[in-house]
């Protein structure tokens, strides 16, 4: 069975409308939850202004609370195209939201053609992109006004492009590129989108760092390999690494602050394992994610026999997945590992691919027959149950992981009084804009002070009224103890609005 590129791209394009259609459905149904604040804020501040300043929703100017710099200034590649987006439509949450999608639907075409790179097969290609469609993680970041959703599609395209420039020979007739590659062993073009690309995922996100880690791994042991076939040490692979470490030692010895923003990041020896959980929740089980993709490696290299494109992709997922086990150095997070799931996706496809061909050389099957016997491979491995849940990125109950902030917000607003105090995180201000309420910030991570009894006391004399409005994760800026101090001196709200993993406190009511 061979498809025509006609046929190719018709399926392809049906898949990305699927795809994007998954994304945009039920877009604005769950209420922004923890990073998303910043992002609406600066972007909506950059839009009013045009400066990387938080926005203050609940006043209607500059935050004068939030003021982080690197926090806005964070990601701006991204949240650029999201300011622009309110230049035509009200910042709501489907349509702050839309950017995430739009990349979402790109994603799916560079899946595929990152896929036919490495496998030169349309039908792998397809398969990724139908995966990718209904990957979990890709779903719920395309669903995020987050820059993950475009931090995906351009580390791939770094990484494709990178391994096109060490491997794909330069056909061309321009003599300067023939030569490059001829004495170089470096295809210029791709090398030159290579370094774009990558700039513009660094731009995007910090952990696009992890590229050159994995890229030296894979010049390693390519020159180990060399070495081991009787080919010496004299190399492009020996070359281009030992020129890598130069370039690392001069950074960090001449651009020391550069070079300790990144090294920063790193710990040695730490113990994440949580992200194999993250890393394999595609599938209905762990081992299927982990059996298809060792079969696909093993597939590609053998029966393919494209053995530099296997080792590539085994790599760049294995490296990235080993880094943040034990090196990263940040709280542990799905959405830290997501720009890698692309890869797993890919070795996926190759294993489905390859169990097909085994199958149909195994029973002569007709064309029809095949076709169904690969639709059903392809459906066995997405976790189509994450789709049933009660809670999950279409729609979330009071007993989810995040609290619904637009309903709890939504009843302080009907309730709340000119002489009322909010002691809350004041990004949150998008939920109670235009309330005018004196807000005592928590702060965040970065805070040095704790919400404490002697601030509360302090609060409860300078108004008369007021309310704590508190996550489960805000009571990490809150002193010890004083969950239950709340709880006896304070009046809990408890309504229908206010449920799940929330505490609303109000005093002088």
């Amino acid at each position: 069975m061979s498809l025509s590129w006609k046929n190719t791209l018709i399926v392809l394009l049906a898949i990305v409308i699927l795809g994007t259609g998954i994304r945009l459905y039920n877009l604005d149904n769950n209420s922004f939850v923890a990073d998303e604040f910043l992002d609406i804020n600066s972007s909506y501040g950059y839009t009013q202004t045009g400066e990387w300043k938080a926005w203050d929703f609940n006043f209607g100017k500059l935050s004068e609370v939030n003021k982080n710099v690197p926090r806005d200034e964070r990601a701006t590649i991204y949240k650029w195209q999201v300011a622009q987006v309110f230049h035509f439509l009200a910042p709501t949450e489907r349509n702050a939201r839309l950017i995430s999608v739009l990349w979402g639907a790109i994603s799916i075409g560079v899946i595929f053609w990152s896929t036919f790179v490495f496998t030169r097969k349309k039908e792998i290609g397809l398969i990724a992109s139908f995966l990718f469609a209904f990957s979990i993680s890709g779903i719920i970041f395309d669903r995020t006004l987050r820059m993950y959703a475009m931090f995906l599609p351009m580390y791939l395209v770094a990484a494709t492009c990178t391994f096109l420039a060490l491997e794909k020979t330069y056909q061309g007739k321009r003599m300067l590129l023939k030569m490059m590659w001829d004495k170089g062993g470096l295809n210029l073009p791709y090398t030159l989108l290579a370094v774009l690309f990558f700039i513009l995922s660094l731009l995007t996100h910090q952990l696009s760092g992890t590229l050159v880690f994995f890229v030296a791994v894979y010049l390693l042991v390519r020159a180990i390999q060399e070495f081991l076939s009787g080919k010496g040490l004299r190399n492009k692979y020996v070359f281009f690494f030992s020129l890598g470490a130069i370039l690392i030692f001069v950074v960090a010895l001449f651009f020391s602050d550069f070079f300790r923003s990144y090294a920063a990041g790193l710990i040695f020896f730490d113990n994440n394992y949580g992200y194999v959980k993250y890393f394999f929740r595609e599938y209905y089980h762990p081992f299927v994610g982990l059996s298809l993709v060792a079969f696909g490696s093993w597939w590609l290299a053998t029966r393919e026999s494209l053995k530099k494109e296997s080792l590539f992709l085994t790599l760049s997922l294995i490296v990235p997945l080993v880094m943040a086990i034990w090196l990263w150095r940040r709280n542990m997070g799905a959405q830290y590992i997501s720009f890698v799931q692309s890869f797993l996706i890919i070795l996926s496809s190759i294993g489905i691919f390859g169990l097909w061909r085994i199958w149909c050389e195994r029973f002569a099957y007709s064309t029809k027959q095949s076709l169904i016997a690969l639709v059903f491979l392809i459906l066995l491995v997405p976790n189509f149950g994450y789709f049933f849940l009660e809670n999950n990125t279409f729609h979330e109950t009071s007993t989810g992981d995040n609290p619904n902030y637009r309903k709890v917000f939504t009843y302080f607003k009907k309730n709340h009084l000119e002489s009322d105090v909010l002691v809350t995180r004041n990004m949150r201000n998008y939920y109670f804009a235009d309330a005018k309420v004196p807000v005592y910030d928590l702060g965040d991570e970065i805070s040095k002070t704790k919400l404490s009894q002697t601030e509360v006391e302090k609060l409860m004399a300078e108004y008369q009224t007021g309310w704590i409005i508190l996550s489960d994760n805000d009571y990490d800026y809150v002193a010890k103890g004083m969950k239950e101090y709340l709880a006896k001196n304070l009046t809990k709200v408890s309504n229908d609005q206010v449920r799940g993993s929330i505490d609303v406190y109000t005093w002088g009511r």
